[in-house]
Order: structure tokens, then sequence, then C-alpha cells
């Protein structure tokens, strides 16, 4: 991985469940919906409007990894897509898969509280990175 120091409160180096040629995903450290992550550039830019054109074609791919893997791997039928970048001033998209119903995994049920309306990204389960760990890895398969 390149110096990514700016992006450090998101823990790419032990969070990363893949990485990309311009873009990280990494596993939220609360997880609000089982499997959130949050998308970052590899690139410390303050504005979506100054990515480079090669990394804006990359995105789509980025996407549709993260979606394939939580239908295949949790059973989720719709994403939010949150990008805020208020507190961290570089471009990052947060990801929430989306549950019409209750799920297990991890030892753990996992309920999509605010199904069907939009996603209240600050809830959400404080896990141990023993339990992150676990989601990653189980994600990165």
């Amino acid at each position: 991985m390149a110096n990514l120091d700016f992006m450090s409160k998101f823990k790419p180096e032990i969070r990363c469940i893949k990485e990309f040629e311009y873009w990280i995903v990494c596993i939220r450290g609360k997880q609000a919906t089982l499997g959130d992550a949050v998308i970052l550039l590899k690139r410390e830019i303050s504005s979506v409007a100054d990515m480079l054109p090669e990394e804006g074609a990359e995105f789509p791919k980025v996407i549709k990894w993260y979606e394939e893997v939580c239908i295949k791997k949790f059973g989720a039928i719709k994403f939010n897509y949150i990008i805020m970048m208020m507190k961290d001033c570089f471009v990052h998209y947060h990801a929430f898969p989306r549950y019409d119903k209750d799920v297990s995994f991890f030892n753990m049920e996992w309920k999509d509280n605010d199904w069907p309306g939009a996603i209240n990204f600050k809830g959400g389960i404080e896990l141990t990175e023993e339990k992150l760990n676990e989601i990653k890895n189980y994600m990165a398969e």
C-alpha cells in the first residue's frame, strides 16, 4: 500500500478487505448493518470533482465487487452509499448493505433497524478488532 496516513482513522493496514489500483475497501469499525465498509480513494483529494478519469472509471468495478460479495455472502438486497466528507476531508464513501430481514452470522443476529428507510450510519454496533477481522476475512475469501 502507498502512504495512506491521511486515512489512518479507517485503519487500512488492518481493515482492508480488498485493494484495487485506485481504491481500498475497508470494513467499518461500527457496523450499522452487516458488511458495512468504507471505500477510500488512495490519493488525498478533498473533492470528487478532482478525481482523475481513471479513478472514476475504476469506481464502478469496486462497487460491483462489493455488492456481489454482500449479496452472495450475506444476502443483502439493496445498498446505500454516503459521501459527506465533513470531518474527514478526503474522498471516501460509506457503503451499507441493506436487509429486509434479520440475518445470522458470526454468532450474532443482525437487524437492519432502519429498513426500509434511509440508513442511520451513526448508529450501529462497535465491534472488537477480532470480530471485524472475522467479517473482513470472510468477505475477502
